[in-house]
């Protein structure tokens, strides 16, 4: 709902700063689009060599949202709140190619993601739908009340996202294992055909 929000309201946003109009301010979503390519880029290969548990860079992302957003909530100065917005909003990008692979680890088979990530994306709609409501216009120019909301909710998904990470704990690192032994025998001109079977929910009957 957090990431949402600020999402939705960025053209006014910027127009609010003063650069320019509501219509010339999609010019300056351009440089949020593009930095959030690269970034996607560069955590994606990171994230890959499994040398990092993969909750650590979804964790990583919300840490840089909560202090872009902190920014915005001081409102130093209207080039810093850009900065703080292109930042926040291209992490925020970044966050769910990372979450994903992580998050179907301990679903079954390919049925099982497919499911885990229609179902995911349809309840995520609510964010979409509430999160634009936090930037009511009485707020404006500076949204402070509203960013300071949406990062309070940010902080509450890291909270989440933490717990997440305890309940599937062994999943990851016995994937990240094998992902491990893949990328060496791959070096080798082997494959490594074995699987991981997920003990984390089981371990729960």
């Amino acid at each position: 709902m957090g990431t949402s929000g600020v999402r939705f309201y960025q053209p006014t946003v910027i127009a609010n700063l003063g650069f320019t109009s509501i219509a010339q301010a999609q010019l300056l979503n351009l440089p949020i689009s593009l930095l959030a390519i690269a970034v996607i880029g560069v955590t994606g290969f990171f994230a890959d060599n499994a040398r990092l548990p993969r909750p650590v860079y979804p964790l990583g992302i919300f840490t840089i949202i909560i202090a872009c957003y902190a920014v915005l909530v001081v409102y130093p100065s209207n080039g810093a709140v850009y900065t703080a917005t292109l930042i926040g909003n291209a992490c925020t990008a970044a966050f769910f190619p990372l979450m994903w692979p992580w998050r179907v680890q301990t679903t079954s088979r390919a049925t099982g993601s497919a499911f885990s990530i229609g179902f995911v994306n349809s309840y995520g709609q609510i964010g979409g739908a509430i999160g634009p409501q936090i930037f009511k216009s009485k707020y404006a120019p500076r949204y402070r009340e509203s960013f300071a909301s949406a990062m309070a909710l940010v902080a509450v998904c890291a909270i989440v996202t933490l717990v997440t990470w305890w309940v599937t704990r062994q999943t990851e690192a016995d994937t990240r294992r094998l992902k491990r032994a893949r990328i060496q025998a791959e070096k080798n001109n082997l494959a490594v055909l074995d699987d991981i079977v997920d003990h984390d929910l089981d371990s729960r009957k």
